[in-house]
């Protein structure tokens, strides 16, 4: 029965997968990864060339450059590769979960991903979630528990190896890996470290010396100055981010992650001495988890929430590496301590409620609006008037706050009050089957939230929807028909046509301005023209030439105003529109037009 549950939830999974593949609009790490890859592979260009920015390990390009190569380039192969590749991530996290918990652990880490819409979302799309959530996938079912053959240590080796070269933050995971396996296999785990290793040097001597410029952020590393950017100059790009935004994205994260970041916590608060394991080698495994797991958190929350650049990513880079979290849960959770301390308990339960108000703060925009319409009896003087006002009302009179604000703090105070119903309804459940349990309240409430988080992990991802109802693969294939019928190879093409540079999958041998790929994330004001192209930023000075020299140019709708001045009908001829637009968003048809 266990192997059926997860089955269907494997099916389920497929299935929301490609229904996100064909639904979801395009975004700017999509475009770059499948058309720097298309490039690469092709050998149009190089990874680290001048004029390309190449601020990922190489081989997050090359693997779908090469499979577009055999399969056509474009959203249809990005994103079916991408679903292959989650596809083989819940397998792997199958396996290794019925291995190191059992057949039903096993099931329910696959209806973790089932459940989860966003995390399918991430795993749907061409960008490089869903191949590091199949690498380290497998990287550990071929490592964990005990008597592993030599030749899959060897494999782990590889493919976490091959993982680092896909996305560089991963590198802390070969020397984890390597210390585990010399915890657990002893000098059988030289073949992992080996193997892991051989992948980095080859990839480093066909890209050397340039591919240095990748671990700039390395701790104690030194790199040659040539690496890295002196070129000055002020981004375009800069945010000024306030606390409440980073609160917002750290909950955010744990909605959509919940069992793994709650359980993995939850782990902690329980965790128990050696002895009280079911095995040394569950206790390494857990223990090796945890250091794994946490370890990648504090480097990526480090990265998205201790910085300005891109503190929405949170989110997407824990689904890079949650898989460790689902089986740091899997392996964990037959080994708490369901009698702790009365300390720890207290504590347990602080944090719990924590999390129902901080999960229900980080959907204020999905629920706060709800809330604030409720309706309230009109008070005064402690005394019930007649009729009704709304809770917004009050909020508003009261404290003085604005709608945005009221939102938000309406929305935290519905989840303490929530999570205080289910704390007191657990409690009462555990009351009465006190004498045949043999747990303590606090882990029995930890238990039960898990339950209900997984059993309502969609309600957790309401705000997580199809982008679209229209095909969004079958539209940008009819574009790029479109824009092989006006645009012959050879030309050279400015793209201001959205976010994604997808479209431009669509034109092959046309030539274009590569600086562009990542738009105005790689613009920067003034700035050394040799350096800035050497790293694949451009300027306004660059910009001015490109558009002094460019064949046709290519716009995306809404972006029209800012160009109407420069395209004057008496220096450009433009050419019938796009009939069906990138996506659905009002504004995604692109113009196109020809120098005359």
């Amino acid at each position: 029965m266990a192997n059926v549950a997860a089955l269907i939830g494997l099916m389920a999974y497929f299935t929301q997968a490609v229904i996100f593949a064909h639904t979801t609009v395009s975004n700017l790490d999509e475009g770059a990864y499948l058309l720097k890859g298309y490039l690469f592979a092709s050998e149009q260009y190089r990874p680290f060339e001048p004029g390309i920015s190449t601020t990922k390990a190489p081989l997050s390009f090359l693997i779908p450059g090469y499979v577009q190569l055999l399969f056509g380039p474009g959203l249809r192969t990005g994103r079916y590769l991408a679903v292959f590749f989650g596809v083989m991530a819940v397998i792997g996290t199958w396996v290794a979960a019925q291995r190191i918990g059992g057949k039903w652990l096993a099931a329910g880490s696959v209806w973790v991903f089932a459940l989860s819409p966003t995390i399918i979302k991430y795993y749907s799309g061409g960008a490089t979630q869903s191949t590091i959530a199949c690498l380290l996938a497998w990287s550990l079912v071929l490592v964990l528990g005990e008597n592993r053959p030599i030749w899959q240590l060897i494999m782990s080796g590889l493919l976490t190896g091959i993982m680092i070269m896909v996305r560089q933050n991963m590198l802390p995971v070969l020397p984890a890996l390597a210390l585990y396996a010399f915890w657990q296999h002893g000098w059988k785990s030289l073949g992992l470290l080996l193997s892991g290793l051989l992948v980095l040097t080859m990839v480093h001597i066909t890209y050397w010396p340039d591919i240095l410029q990748l671990w700039y952020w390395v701790p104690l590393v030194t790199i040659p100055a040539q690496a890295v950017y002196s070129g000055g100059g002020t981004p375009v790009w800069s945010p000024n981010i306030w606390f409440d935004s980073r609160l917002l994205s750290t909950f955010q994260a744990v909605r959509f992650h919940f069992i793994p970041l709650v359980g993995g916590l939850v782990s902690i608060f329980l965790w128990t001495r050696l002895s009280a394991w079911k095995s040394r080698a569950d206790f390494r495994i857990g223990l090796f988890l945890q250091v794994l797991f946490w370890g990648l958190f504090y480097m990526h929350a480090a990265a998205a929430i201790g910085q300005d650049y891109c503190v929405f990513c949170f989110s997407p880079y824990i689904a890079f590496f949650n898989v460790a979290g689902i089986l740091l849960v899997a392996i964990s959770i037959r080994n708490w301590n369901w009698r702790p301390p009365l300390v720890i308990q207290v504590l347990l339960i602080i944090f719990l409620l924590v999390i129902f108000a901080g999960v229900s703060f980080s959907a204020f925009e999905s629920i706060g609006d709800w809330l604030l319409s409720l309706p309230a009896p009109r008070m005064r003087d402690f005394r019930i008037l007649p009729g009704f006002v709304t809770w917004g009302e009050i909020i508003s009179n009261k404290f003085h706050l604005d709608h945005n604000r009221s939102m938000r703090y309406a929305s935290t105070v519905f989840g303490l009050v929530v999570g205080t119903l289910v704390m007191i309804a657990g409690y009462l459940i555990w009351f009465r089957l006190r004498r045949d349990l043999t747990v303590k309240f606090a882990a029995f409430f930890a238990a039960l939230i898990l339950a209900l988080g997984l059993l309502f992990s969609p309600v957790l991802h309401a705000s997580t929807k199809a982008d679209c109802d229209v095909d969004v693969i079958a539209g940008n294939e009819q574009i790029g028909e479109h824009l092989r019928g006006i645009i012959p190879p050879g030309s050279l093409v400015y793209w201001d046509g959205g976010l994604s540079a997808a479209p431009l999958l669509y034109l092959p041998g046309v030539r274009i301005f590569p600086p562009q790929i990542n738009g105005g994330y790689t613009f920067l004001s003034n700035g050394d023209r040799e350096q800035l192209y050497k790293f694949g930023y451009w300027n306004e000075e660059m910009d001015a030439e490109w558009k002094a020299t460019a064949d046709f140019f290519i716009i995306e709708d809404w972006r029209y105003a800012d160009w109407k001045s420069f395209l004057a009908p008496d220096q450009f001829d433009e050419f019938p529109r796009s009939s069906v637009g990138t996506s659905c968003l009002e504004g995604s048809i692109l113009r196109v037009f020809r120098r005359k």
